[in-house]
């Protein structure tokens, strides 16, 4: 009972963890940094930095849940 409810609270932990990291990657004194009309492969480095910040939450997030089981 006592390992459940610790690893309830890790988890939920971690999930306030990548929540707080998203959020971070998203806030608008970033995304002004990477606005600076430059290019990627042809893409906006802003577009670039928006897609590249997704894939890091979605891959957070997916790591976490194929840990919790």
């Amino acid at each position: 009972m006592r390992r459940r409810a610790r690893d309830d609270r890790r988890f939920t932990g971690l999930t306030i963890l990548v929540a707080a990291t998203g959020l971070v990657l998203f806030l608008p004194p970033l995304l002004t940094a990477a606005n600076d009309g430059g290019t990627i492969a042809g893409v906006p480095a802003v577009a670039a930095y928006l897609f590249g910040a997704w894939v890091v939450v979605i891959a957070l997030v997916a790591l976490l849940v194929r840990r919790s089981g």
